[in-house]
């Protein structure tokens, strides 16, 4: 294999996603394909028409169902893109066990809101309202004229705006809080930041006197009215989509963990009224829910009569329809792997024969990236590169010719490019408190995507949570999908908090603990607070640390050494160096660092003792399977002879089963999976313990 295959297939793994949650919807990636789900992108088109067309109303909800793997997750992307375009937002809401629905929902707007409208290169929406807002009320160029200093908005300014808008709508007096920390939130300049986010967060002011400073009341207004007012503000001067996703979860938890009598009682309860109200509380909002059929179900039943009445004819989401739409599936992912290596390839899905996609048509998205990624994996493990004829699991298996392995690649290039990196990293603002928000995600981003690569195959079902907008409730999350069909995850969080002053960093503790999830109802939820200052002993806080510490959390300190390591292995992956991953595999750098090692430990995969060596084939791979009872001379069966079907004939009591469980432990031995159908439990019972010791010899295993 040529080092720009090798490139080429690397670039393929890394986008060979499966695994991808909701906040992967702010990755822009052209990946959508059109026709894929027609009814549903009409349906979920026609509700952002409406909800920009109507004046205050909202439009119908929309429930997007279908089974895990369909695509639910990744048409949310697709979503996003296209609210944007017709000049709305987008936000997208999750729910744990034990959320308030208006805390969560708002908490997500505004966290949201600091997130870019449509790439990366683009205002964050709440700038993008700001932008409206000014027009409107008439004072456009001086609002962007005052953004755009190093002190951001003025008191005036404010002034101004609000009595712009005044003179639109004399209701909008009731917003005008609203309307201030909206502004100031978007600017994320200067000190009226804090204070803008406390007041949309519904948090008590810091210091007495901070809102007045800002022409803003100390009331605390509860999130289900900052909600309301948002929506208000935002519907002039675009529509907006809510969508709801990874419910499913949380509706099928055991009754242990949900406070009721009914399984799943009370969560039920608290997602089918608040959506059902959400439509009535919001202005042009199209709501939108991704869900497993069963679950839309249950909250039909537990919701008032009116819910069908609601939301839209629910979606159906099924496997691919077509071998061309499967085809433009991987080729729009192919193109940007191959752009990112500098490759170019025979056809636009090397290495898959064009021909294999006739196979795919009864696969949902999901188990055709992971045949492929199969495929890929083995390539770069074999050093081989071969042609992926079908999608079918009943291919023949394909035993490497000899000659064809690559030798083990030579780190020591790679050893010294991090040790230069990691000598050389600055990491020092990510302790500062006015540099942690920016800072402090893209290194721990870099660490936990390293962490991932080196679990190996068993770091698939791990993906980390894209870069969070400004003033993020928490820095970085590290996700592990356990069940795939329901979407039930476990999370590791992580904020960085470097606030000196009590009510500053106490503020931090909770924001980051009610986004984490966190409570002794989520064991799945692990939140991890980086603090290098001492706590005070506050009654206050101590008592949040303590229920930190009750529900599982974490207070210790973080190390430069870490964050310097992370800093190296961020610089690394942009070097798109074909061999780092296996790099990373044999040397394991993050997970070596005492933040990962000591937090994610025990889920880590088991450390390579030395670099992967295959061995060299001397020829085609053989299973001895007994003894000649004349010669003694052994028996042997070609690995590849398994391919075929298989048959023993045998009298009872002779070993037949015995025989069978030797093959499939030999055939493991050489990497080759086997499909088992044991009935009666024959294999199963030989797992058990033997009651003495077994006899040893040379004929005995």
């Amino acid at each position: 294999m040529s080092e720009p295959e090798l490139r080429a297939l690397r670039a393929i793994s890394h986008i060979l996603d499966w695994t991808a949650t909701a906040e992967h919807a702010w990755n822009p990636r052209p990946y959508h394909v059109g026709g894929m789900h027609p009814r549903a992108e009409r349906l979920i088109l026609d509700g952002i028409e409406e909800a920009s067309r109507l004046a205050t109303a909202s439009p119908l909800g929309a429930v997007i169902e279908g089974p895990g793997g369909a695509g639910k997750t990744h048409l949310l992307g697709w979503v996003r893109g296209e609210v944007a375009r017709a000049g709305g937002y987008f936000f997208l809401v999750e729910f744990g066990v034990g959320d308030d629905f208006w805390r969560r929902t708002t908490g997500a707007m505004v966290t949201d809101l600091g997130k870019p409208a449509n790439g990366a290169d683009v205002p964050v929406q709440a700038m993008v309202a700001l932008h409206g807002l000014a027009d409107l009320a008439g004072v456009g160029d001086r609002i962007r004229a005052a953004a755009e200093r190093p002190s951001g908005l003025s008191l005036d300014d404010l002034d101004a705006l609000v009595n712009g808008l005044r003179a639109k709508d004399r209701q909008l007096l009731h917003y005008k809080d609203t309307i201030r920390a909206l502004a100031l939130y978007a600017t994320d300049k200067g000190p009226g930041v804090d204070v803008a986010h406390d007041h949309l967060k519904s948090a008590e002011e810091a210091e007495e006197g901070d809102r007045r400073a800002w022409g803003m009341s100390r009331q605390v207004k509860p999130p289900h009215d900052i909600a309301v007012e948002l929506s208000a503000i935002l519907a002039l001067t675009g529509p907006s989509v809510i969508a709801v996703d990874q419910i499913d979860a949380i509706l099928r938890l055991p009754r242990s963990q949900q406070a009721g009598t009914e399984p799943g009682g009370e969560t039920v309860d608290e997602v089918a009224g608040g959506l059902m109200a959400l439509r009535h509380a919001t202005r042009r909002t199209l709501c939108l829910v991704a869900c497993l059929p069963d679950s839309w179900e249950r909250i039909s039943n537990h919701a008032v009569d009116t819910a069908r009445d609601r939301f839209r004819t629910s979606l159906i989401l099924n496997s691919i329809p077509t071998a061309e739409v499967a085809r433009e599936l991987v080729e729009r992912r192919f193109e940007v792997a191959f752009a990112d290596a500098g490759y170019n390839p025979p056809h636009p899905v090397w290495p898959i024969e064009p021909g294999a996609f006739a196979t795919a048509t009864n696969l949902t998205p999901r188990a055709l990236l992971q045949r492929i990624g199969e495929h890929i994996d083995g390539c770069r493990a074999d050093g081989v590169v071969r042609p992926l004829e079908r999608f079918t699991t009943d291919a023949p298996v394909i035993i490497p010719p000899p000659g064809h392995l690559e030798a083990q690649p030579d780190f020591g290039r790679l050893d010294a490019r991090f040790k230069e990196l990691r000598a050389q990293a600055e990491v020092e603002d990510a302790f500062d408190a006015q540099h942690e928000d920016e800072v402090a995600p893209v290194l721990l981003t870099a660490g936990l995507t390293a962490w991932i690569t080196e679990q190996g195959e068993a770091g698939r079902g791990f993906s980390v949570d894209p870069l969070p907008g400004h003033k993020p409730p928490v820095h970085a999350r590290l996700r592990q999908v356990l069940d795939p069909d329901t979407d039930e995850q476990r999370h590791w969080t992580f904020r960085v908090i470097g606030a000196k002053h009590h009510i500053a960093a106490l503020k931090r503790l909770k924001d980051g603990m009610a986004e984490s999830g966190i409570g002794p109802k989520t064991p799945d939820r692990c939140f991890i607070v980086l603090r290098n200052h001492a706590w005070t002993d506050g009654p206050s806080t101590r008592k949040q640390l303590d229920l930190l510490e009750d529900s599982g959390g974490r207070s210790i300190p973080l190390r430069s050494d870490d964050l310097r390591v992370f800093e190296a292995l961020r610089l690394m992956e942009a070097d798109h160096d074909p061999e780092f991953d296996l790099w990373l595999r044999a040397r394991r750098p993050a997970s070596g660092t005492e933040l990962l090692g000591d937090i994610l430990s025990d889920v880590a995969g088991e450390p390579p003792a030395k670099v992967p060596q295959r061995p060299e084939p001397s020829s085609a791979p053989i299973i001895p399977v007994g003894r000649r009872l004349d010669t003694g001379a052994t028996l042997e069966l070609k690995l590849s002879v398994l391919a075929r079907h298989t048959a023993v004939f045998a009298g009872s009591g002779s070993g037949k089963t015995v025989f069978l469980r030797r093959l499939v432990e030999e055939c493991a031995l050489h990497g080759v999976s086997s499909i088992v159908l044991d009935p009666n439990n024959d294999l199963a019972r030989l797992g058990d313990p033997w009651p003495a010791p077994r006899l040893r010899g040379p004929n005995r295993g």
